[in-house]
């Protein structure tokens, strides 16, 4: 039991670290262009309470537990037989190394639409997916400020991951980092992305801040998590999309 806490608090640390880090540099850039003069704006105009703020840190605490505890639990109760986990990227060679990587981001992308929008149903918002939609006018800190059973539920992508893909500690690693500074990036209230993303033949097929601002805004439309794949091929892509891209991007 000792070793299964000492395993949960690494666990849990890393992660928070980790999320701080990359939330802190996003937050640094989220100010930054509140005085910029270029073409970018606030995707909603009005500002981020401080109330807001200090909710979204409270649950994103616990979220961040839960994120740390589910695969030392799972391994604990023996998972670790049913992965594929290997040690060096040279077992598979490199060319695998980068497949598996991959495959991670399209096993997550497609758990994270089919999970988030079945938590939208009537059933299951309340309980899963109401706290994170408290943040309506999103930031940086919004991405964790999730409720324990949403927690759980993203932290499962994880163990399907281990349980489908034959992966590498820095293969993770590099996924995990990919992970956290989309989700941060689709929760900065501010666009990156270049002027007419949103009709280009490619950057149609992308998941924006912006489209996931809108989600957050009128709790519809817009599931998806890196790409917009299962949402355009599903018909819950907001039919104003490319306009409301326009008109964050000038």
């Amino acid at each position: 039991m000792n070793m299964l806490l000492d395993q949960i608090v690494r666990n849990a640390t890393a992660g928070a670290t980790h999320y701080v880090g990359v939330a802190l540099g996003f937050s640094v850039l989220w100010l930054g262009l509140r005085h910029w003069k270029g073409s970018r704006k606030k995707i909603q105009a009005r500002q981020v309470e401080a109330r807001q703020l200090r909710r979204e840190i409270a649950t994103t605490v616990l979220s961040l537990l839960i994120f740390g505890s589910i695969l030392p639990i799972a391994f604990a109760l023996g998972f670790g037989e049913y992965t594929t986990f290997y040690r060096s990227p040279e077992m598979r060679g490199w060319p695998y190394f980068f497949l598996s990587i991959v495959l991670m981001i399209a096993i997550q992308d497609t758990y994270f639409y089919w999970t988030h929008r079945m938590m939208h149903s009537r059933l299951l918002f309340r309980w899963f997916h109401r706290t994170h939609h408290l943040s309506i006018n999103v930031n940086p800190w919004t991405t964790y400020s999730l409720a324990p059973l949403e927690a759980i539920v993203a932290s499962g992508s994880s163990v399907l991951i281990l349980f489908l893909v034959p992966v590498t500690g820095l293969a993770l690693f590099i996924f995990a980092t990919m992970n956290t500074v989309y989700a941060v990036y689709s929760h900065l209230g501010y666009e990156l992305y270049p002027r007419g993303t949103a009709q280009h033949w490619l950057g149609r097929w992308i998941n924006t801040s912006v489209a996931h601002n809108t989600h957050h805004a009128r709790a519809r439309h817009n599931y998806g998590g890196y790409f917009l794949f299962w949402d355009r091929f599903m018909g819950t892509l907001d039919p104003d999309y490319a306009a409301r891209y326009r008109a964050a991007v000038q």
